[in-house]
């Protein structure tokens, strides 16, 4: 009789069926949408903090990385670089966190307008002329632009920086840093010294009186421009003039240099702009109506 049943059993058995694809696909899609309901239950009851920034800060908020040179990663975190992360939301703040951001275009923006507005306040204010000069004008222009705006970047962040190896360290440093900081304090002193008795002397003022001979140039005879002729004009001009222009020069800016070489390295042009206003103002009432 057991015998019998078996093989009942075994005959009426229905036979076993693999699952189908369509019902693992099912499952593992249901699967998955549980464990997103009992996470996203789990943040709000506290009990799992989210790791997803919301969507409108990701949006709103952006970081940028300052102009180059940036020596390393590591170097940027003890502050020995020049580029800054920085961080800003909205159109103001992207205002605000320009001159970290494009320093070097900064740069050339406010050496341009600053070099020609000073020029203008003393043509109309100090010397109350009632027609303004722009051929005179056009010098401290071009000037502004070319050589305070464009070289005098790479002479103050690039050149300087390798002359002094811890010029930029210990600018970025915090002020009770430097005080105990030796070798930033020598290389402080060192920028100030090059700035004023070789770059000045030496460089910036034939510069200057180049651009001056150069764009007051008379060409009306129509005899065209001789290079040669010009620069030795300009020079002559300048050696009549050397030691009363650097006696002006050095009275303003030895200690303006002290405080420019100490600040950040980021705000290093702009606040050099900020001296260099007053500075062009004395250049312009001091040589500017010079022919």
């Amino acid at each position: 009789f057991l015998g019998s049943s078996s093989s009942w059993l075994q005959w009426h058995r229905r036979p076993e069926r693999a699952p189908s694809p369509t019902s693992s696909a099912h499952a593992t899609t249901l699967a998955a949408m549980l464990r997103v309901a009992l996470r996203a239950r789990a943040v709000a009851r506290g009990d799992v903090q989210s790791t997803a920034r919301p969507w409108a800060e990701q949006t709103k908020r952006r970081s940028c990385q300052g102009s180059r040179p940036l020596r390393s990663a590591a170097e940027a975190k003890t502050g020995d670089g020049i580029s800054v992360d920085v961080e800003y939301s909205g159109l103001w703040g992207q205002i605000t966190t320009f001159p970290k951001r494009r320093p070097f275009a900064t740069n050339i923006m406010v050496a341009t307008v600053k070099t020609s507005c000073a020029d203008l306040v003393i043509q109309k204010c100090a010397e109350g002329k009632k027609e303004i000069d722009w051929k005179r004008n056009g010098v401290f222009t071009a000037f502004g632009f070319a050589y305070l705006g464009i070289a005098q970047w790479f002479i103050y962040v690039s050149l300087f920086t390798r002359l002094c190896p811890n010029a930029i360290k210990f600018a970025n440093m915090s002020w009770a840093e430097k005080l105990k900081f030796r070798a930033g304090q020598i290389d402080l002193v060192k920028q100030t010294v090059y700035d004023n008795f070789i770059h000045y002397t030496f460089v910036y003022f034939p510069v200057f009186y180049m651009f001056k001979e150069l764009i007051q140039a008379d060409s009306s005879k129509g005899a065209g421009i001789d290079v040669a002729k010009m620069g030795e004009n300009a020079l002559s001009k300048y050696w009549n003039n050397c030691v009363t222009d650097n006696l002006y020069m050095w009275s303003l800016w030895v200690p303006g240099d002290l405080l420019v070489y100490a600040c950040p390295i980021w705000m290093r042009l702009p606040l050099n702009h900020v001296i260099s206003l007053a500075w062009t103002m004395i250049l312009s009432n001091l040589r500017g109506s010079e022919k």
